[in-house]
């Protein structure tokens, strides 16, 4: 071995001896290093929490005003007026309170806090809009408990006789089913008293029916019939469309009552369909409801209460191809295609 080669050698061999001094050195100067860090990080921290508390301490003190009941515009004003900030919390249904008042703050009115700080508020909705129930045709009881189920009050009760209505249950209300009402509102009823006597003489539901039967009825009751023609009534001519007065109005001998009839003249091609459908029994009163589509497009020929089991029985035209569909109380319950 030469002499270069053991120069060499020599000088690996002492690094070798001395490795483990030098790690030591490096990792004594990192830690020295992160206590530094360290050191500062925490200076910094506590001398940024300083001036922010400075700052804080030297904003001026002021006092928070009352803002419940104001809109939220005017309480913006208000709050402004003395540095304060405003943040909506939450929202709720407030019947005595107009929508977009302030129900409620925190901190409340009085409470002396510093200049900057958030206000918290909840706001009203005003009153909440509640869908009055359909009750034709429902026990009283049992109209009165879905009335009060809904927020609603029983208001008026009033009694009539009727030709359909069984005694006890509901003939009409007002307001009119699916109308909106606030919370606490009343809905009044005209219950049922069964059947007439003898000398009283109400006013059969013609509607769907032809004129011949409102004529030999008139006739037998001494009283007038006022006809009106509906050319654009889609139902076959002689058919009621609407009648005065409503069914199961009292009407005397000698009074007159009006009736509208299609006068509806017949296409060529068009074809006619007899739909029946016969209501199940039960206790409820049912909305029934029929769509017809053909070549003309969607029409709806009926949707109103009826009676459990009472039949319906219409003569409807259409052209082309056609689909009859029967909903009772939203469900679909028959669909009938005719061609």
């Amino acid at each position: 071995m030469n002499e270069t080669q053991e120069n060499k050698k020599t000088i690996s061999d002492d690094f070798l001896d001395d490795n483990p001094r030098v790690i030591k050195s490096v990792i004594k100067a990192a830690l020295l290093l992160g206590l530094i860090l360290a050191f500062l990080a925490v200076l910094g921290f506590f001398c940024f929490d300083w001036a922010m508390s400075a700052i804080v301490h030297t904003r001026k003190e002021v006092q928070v005003p009352d803002i419940s009941k104001k809109s939220v515009g005017v309480a913006l004003d208000s709050l402004a007026q003395v540095n304060l900030a405003l943040r909506k919390a939450g929202e709720e249904f407030m019947p005595d309170l107009s929508a977009g008042s302030v129900i409620r703050q925190l901190p409340p009115a009085g409470t002396v806090v510093r200049e900057g700080k958030v206000i918290r508020v909840w706001i009203s909705q005003g009153a909440e809009d509640i869908e009055v129930p359909d009750l034709t045709g429902l026990p009283l009881r049992n109209a009165e408990l879905l009335i009060r189920h809904g927020n609603l009050n029983v208001g008026a009760k009033d009694t009539a006789y009727s030709l359909t209505v069984e005694k006890g249950a509901v003939i009409s209300q007002t307001p009119e089913p699916f109308t909106l009402l606030k919370k606490g509102d009343d809905v009044n009823l005209i219950i049922s008293s069964g059947q007439p006597p003898s000398t009283m003489r109400l006013m059969p539901d013609f509607r769907q029916k032809k004129l011949a039967d409102v004529s030999l009825w008139a006739s037998d009751a001494n009283i007038e019939v006022l006809i009106t023609q509906d050319e654009d009534s889609m139902f076959p001519n002689g058919t009621v469309i609407k009648q005065t007065p409503a069914p199961d109005s009292e009407v005397a001998p000698g009074s007159a009552i009006e009736v509208s009839v299609s006068a509806r003249v017949q296409d060529e091609d068009e074809k006619l369909h007899h739909l029946h459908y016969e209501l199940p029994q039960g206790k409820n009163q049912n909305r029934v409801r029929i769509v017809l589509r053909d070549d003309i497009g969607e029409r709806e020929i009926l949707n109103e209460p009826r009676q459990p089991g009472s039949k319906i029985d219409l003569t409807v035209p259409y052209g082309g191809s056609a689909v009859f569909r029967i909903y009772v109380d939203g469900i679909l319950v028959r669909e009938q295609e005719m061609k």
